[in-house]
């Protein structure tokens, strides 16, 4: 086990300009500003300015909240981040020194707000997809909702009334701050996510990482297509991974959960299917029944009568078969997909869960299970690691704070820590006390993981330069 040192600690003039809208943020406002239809949820929401602790997220929280401008926001980031020109001035600036996140979902832009907001520079955000933002960020428009209920609040506990569970530390402005569901949408999540990395960080996307090595005291960076770098230190937050099954699926057919979720996105996304089948028993799964149900976020020009599933197959061996048993055993976010395990008052069944493990085969036009045909197979067995060359999960150890608590993992020879989900925290003593153990999805869930990469941000010196 390793200690980290004591950042230092920014003066009270350095912390007011850091809240100063970045380059980025201040031309993304100016522009919005000039356009009348993307410009109307700011004029709005500046009538109450006094409400909220700064102009910036007075004016950001009105762009949130007004569909135009979210979407035009949203447009202004993606060409920003995808600027060849910018992409080439900041891969060449990288030094010894510097510090380099790969991933930009929610643990790159929670190390990049709490790291600026200690006094820290910016980081570089390597995204080796064309949208920065993560999972939440896998499709522009709201797909799936989030598992915890939307309250406003800073972090804590599950079970703790006074805290949001969807909390990103140092963010500008919150998820709580963006909607009013009762539970809010994947888009929600991602707007606050490319809010705090157009702030606190530097992001190049489409740079997919090779390898990482040894490089004096600091760490070599090898990318697809591109120049190599170097870095002081490298935080490692690709998340959960890539689908365990992506080799199986064709993209038509027979797909992976994020496939499903990017088709859901688009237009027309149910057209022309009417026996689709689902293989998997955890959350990806239960959001994908629920778009097939049609009570996952409303699609985008989708008509219920023409767009209509027929019947789903749920090929899931851990879950409950009756309406009855999964009122009492699936929790309150997931009630509603209960009521489909009964026929309705035309004595219609339109969804099925099949108690075994389903292997498809694609067909020309078709998916196949068990001599069974469906229009679509959705994939959601799970994630494993992306694979970086020289950064084996073996190669790393358990990194705990000052204060003895575990918050990240650290490579053995390299300045590299891995943090969120993909550094596989164990629970600890506490959180079994707590009960947060009881749910084993726990284990990824950003109220637990938020706060142990906020601590390793906080508490880390200031990368050595060679």
């Amino acid at each position: 086990m390793t200690r980290p040192g004591v950042a230092p600690r920014p003066s009270t003039e350095r912390m007011r300009a850091m809240l100063e809208p970045s380059a980025l943020i201040e031309s993304m406002l100016g522009a919005i500003a000039l356009r009348t239809e993307a410009a109307e949820g700011v004029r709005a929401i500046m009538q109450r300015a006094s409400e909220f602790p700064s102009p910036l997220a007075a004016n950001l929280t009105g762009v949130a909240l007004d569909p135009n401008g979210r979407g035009y926001a949203d447009q202004l980031l993606d060409t920003y981040w995808a600027d060849e020109t910018q992409q080439q001035h900041l891969l060449r600036s990288t030094s010894d020194d510097r510090e380099v996140i790969i991933g930009s979902g929610f643990h790159a832009a929670v190390y990049a707000a709490v790291r600026v907001l200690g006094g820290f520079p910016r980081p570089l955000v390597l995204e080796r997809d064309s949208r920065a933002g993560g999972t939440f960020a896998m499709t522009a428009r709201p797909t799936f909702y989030l598992n915890s209920r939307n309250r406003p609040g800073t972090a804590g506990l599950a079970g703790d009334q006074s805290a949001s569970l969807n909390y990103l530390p140092g963010a500008l402005i919150q998820a709580a701050n963006v909607s009013m569901l009762e539970y809010q949408t994947n888009a929600d999540m991602a707007f606050v996510i490319r809010l705090a990395l157009a702030q606190f960080a530097d992001v190049v996307t489409n740079a997919s990482v090779v390898s990482v090595s040894p490089d004096g005291p600091g760490v070599g960076i090898e990318l697809v297509d591109r120049a190599p770098l170097t870095a002081g230190r490298v935080i490692d937050a690709r998340g959960v991974g890539d689908p365990t099954d992506q080799a199986m699926a064709t993209g038509t057919t027979i797909v992976t959960f994020p496939q499903f979720m990017r088709r859901m996105g688009g237009m027309w996304p149910l057209r022309g299917l009417r026996r689709v089948a689902v293989v998997g028993s955890g959350d990806s799964a239960k959001c994908a029944v629920e778009s097939c149900l049609g009570i996952a976020p409303q699609p985008f020009m989708a008509a219920a009568e023409l767009d209509r599933v027929e019947r789903i197959d749920w090929y899931a061996d851990a879950l409950p078969t009756t309406c009855d048993v999964w009122q009492e055993a699936i929790r309150g976010r997931y009630q509603a997909i209960g009521r489909y395990l009964r026929p309705d008052r035309f004595g219609v069944q339109r969804l099925n869960v099949l108690e075994r493990r389903a292997r498809p085969v694609a067909l020309p036009g078709a998916g196949l299970i068990d001599a069974r045909a469906y229009d679509l197979v959705v994939l959601c067995t799970g994630n494993r690691e992306t694979d970086i060359d020289g950064l084996a999960y073996d190669d790393c150890r358990e990194y705990v704070s000052a204060g003895g608590n575990l918050i990240a993992c650290r490579h053995d020879n390299m300045p590299v820590f891995r943090v969120g989900p993909h550094a596989r925290l164990p629970f600890t003593a506490q959180e079994r006390a707590d009960g947060i153990a009881d749910i084993a999805a726990n284990a990824v869930s950003m109220f637990r993981t938020a706060t142990k990469t906020a601590a390793l941000a906080a508490t880390l010196p200031a990368a050595q330069a060679a």
